[in-house]
């Protein structure tokens, strides 16, 4: 036996243990009743919404320099605490859509209405492989699971491994159907692969980039942005697609927009970054329509230019909302 047998054992008899705790907490998110699971994920949005402070304050800070001193620290503290509601439903239902028993019939599609149902149309009669950009707004695991089903298993997704081995491989059984995963760390190079063999790869858009990306504008501020999916289009000749999942009562918006290709078959650096400010600006519209189906206690502008971070202490948070700026828009669902 190995010096470290002793201490992996442990880690993975905690990561089992961790797990087990899990499940009473996850199963009735895949048997309840749709409207029931939706509501159940929103009071584990909220039970969350209790304890994760560095969250909230994240949220507060963002929203506060996103939308200016027209929004007042009241309804700041409560547009966060729906926020925390609105991703704890995305969680249930993207658990509970994995259940429904029409996925193999495409009865699954009477769930969603197509914001340009030409457009999309046009995209799945494309027979190119494409590049499906989405992120953290209305509920996106539900969106991921529809393009899979709409692909028909033709696609891989680019998704981070969670660290415990036991909980990965449930969520990755309800997150995907016969598509593959692509690992996030260094995934370059297999969604290359993917996309030359004929398979379409998404990506997720609304992450931090950390030092390394551009800082198009969003809300006005710099932040850092990965451009995986404009280099992956430029590389490959892939067109891109954005698309997100916004919920309309009990039911979902199906928003798409298109873009070819960057550069006309010989991209420049300049090409690439204007096609990821072109997918950020997209990504701004719809989140301006929906500010409360967005993840904005994400650390989304943590990274500034010049390579120093933001943090959001309480400090931070007195400071956003002692500063004045330009007026804003009223934060509303």
């Amino acid at each position: 036996m190995t010096k470290g047998a002793p201490l992996r054992a442990l880690v993975l008899a905690r990561d089992l243990l961790l797990t087990l705790v899990a499940l009473p907490f996850l199963v009735p998110l895949r048997v309840l009743p749709w409207n029931a699971a939706g509501r159940l994920g929103s009071l584990y949005g909220l039970a969350a919404w209790v304890f994760l402070g560095t969250s909230r304050r994240a949220g507060l800070v963002n929203l506060r320099r996103a939308f200016g001193p027209s929004l007042s620290r009241a309804e700041a503290g409560r547009a966060v605490r729906a926020v925390f509601a609105s991703l704890g439903r995305s969680l249930a239902e993207g658990i509970r859509f994995s259940a429904l028993p029409g996925r193999a019939d495409g009865s699954w599609r009477a769930l969603y209405d197509a914001e340009d149902p030409g457009l999309e149309a046009r995209i799945l009669a494309d027979p190119r492989p494409k590049v499906f950009v989405t992120g953290h707004l209305g509920s996106w695991e539900v969106a991921m699971q529809m393009l899979d089903l709409a692909l028909e298993g033709r696609g891989a997704a680019v998704a981070r491994r969670v660290d415990n081995p036991f909980l990965d491989a449930l969520l990755r059984r309800v997150r995907r159907g016969d598509g593959a995963l692509i690992e996030k760390r260094g995934a370059v190079v297999p969604a290359l692969a993917a996309l030359r063999s004929g398979t379409s790869v998404a990506v997720l858009l609304d992450e931090n980039g950390g030092r390394s990306g551009p800082f198009p504008l969003f809300f006005g501020r710099p932040a850092s942005t990965r451009k995986t999916a404009a280099l992956l289009s430029a590389r490959t000749g892939a067109p891109i697609v954005v698309g997100a999942a916004v919920r309309r009562g009990e039911r979902f918006l199906f928003r798409l927009a298109f873009f070819e290709p960057p550069g006309d078959g010989v991209p420049t650096p300049s090409d690439v970054l204007e096609t990821t400010e072109k997918i950020v600006r997209v990504w701004e519209a719809w989140v301006r329509e929906d500010p409360l189906q967005w993840r904005w206690i994400h650390w989304r502008w943590k990274t500034r230019p010049g390579g120093h971070e933001e943090t959001y202490t309480r400090r931070d948070v007195n400071a956003a909302f002692a500063a004045q700026g330009p007026a804003a828009v009223e934060v509303s669902a």
